[in-house]
């Protein structure tokens, strides 16, 4: 069944979907805690030693606990990469960064609303540096985070889930809410690139490994995707975007 609806969000540049110059973005709807709904990246990945991830996340309402937003496997190590998110009722989102088994402190993110929220998170196996950022701003960061290893090869990177083995079952830990816009980079952006691509509201071509799009990743069959309209309003020094949004069910089979 097709339906559609019109949602407001904020749209001053660092906060929710940004204008973007194409007139749809796909966005990715994991609702109900399910330990089926993923979506995998169809991307073969080198050894990592610096990276970045950026995306657009927008968290269930009535869903609270820990989960795994994305999540990276390689076939000697299921828990190679992830990014966390704790979410209890009436506080803010926290966010935490896991790479090769450790993981880092929970930082406070956003609130948790109904609005989409920009988050990107960088790490380097130099000093194992990481760093979490929300709406542009360094949320949390630190050294000493598995710095003896580069992440591993031929790895399964996840949306919504986070493999209990390589290629295997998911654990109980999943995402609830939607995803959009995910880039990775195969170095650190710095805090000016960030401020820099938020602002324009497009990804930085240099190091750009992975672009969001429909036909880089496979989805599976009961995942909801929505496609995302923009337009631009402005109401007195402050700017809104209405966002019309295209719900469809995903029918595509997935084998991890």
């Amino acid at each position: 069944e097709f339906t559609e609806k019109l949602v407001f969000v904020a749209a001053h540049w660092n906060f929710g979907i940004c204008d973007h110059s194409s007139p749809k973005t796909l966005a990715l709807d994991f609702s109900g805690c399910s330990n089926r709904k993923h979506a995998r990246l169809l991307h073969k990945f080198p050894p990592m030693g610096p990276f970045t991830v950026c995306t657009q996340l927008r968290f269930d309402l009535e869903t609270f606990g820990v989960s795994t937003v994305f999540s990276y496997s390689i076939q000697s190590y299921a828990n190679e990469f992830q990014l966390q998110a704790r979410v209890i009722r009436s506080k803010p989102v926290h966010l935490a960064l896991l790479v090769h088994g450790t993981r880092g402190p929970y930082k406070k993110a956003f609130d948790h609303d109904d609005s989409w929220h920009s988050v990107c998170v960088s790490w380097s196996q130099n000093g194992g540096h990481w760093a979490i950022y929300a709406h542009d701003y360094v949320i949390g960061q630190g050294d000493g985070l598995n710095s003896t290893d580069s992440l591993g090869p031929d790895g399964l990177f996840i949306i919504g889930q986070e493999l209990e083995t390589f290629g295997g079952s998911f654990k109980s830990e999943s995402f609830s809410g939607s995803v959009t816009e995910l880039h990775i980079w195969d170095r650190v952006l710095n805090s000016s690139e960030i401020f820099t691509m938020e602002k324009k509201c497009s990804p930085i071509s240099s190091g750009l490994v992975f672009k969001w799009s429909e036909a880089a990743m496979e989805m599976e069959n009961s995942l909801t995707k929505s496609n995302i309209y923009t337009t631009q309003l402005k109401f007195g020094n402050n700017f809104f975007t209405a966002s019309r949004i295209s719900s469809v069910s995903v029918y595509s089979e997935m084998k991890v």
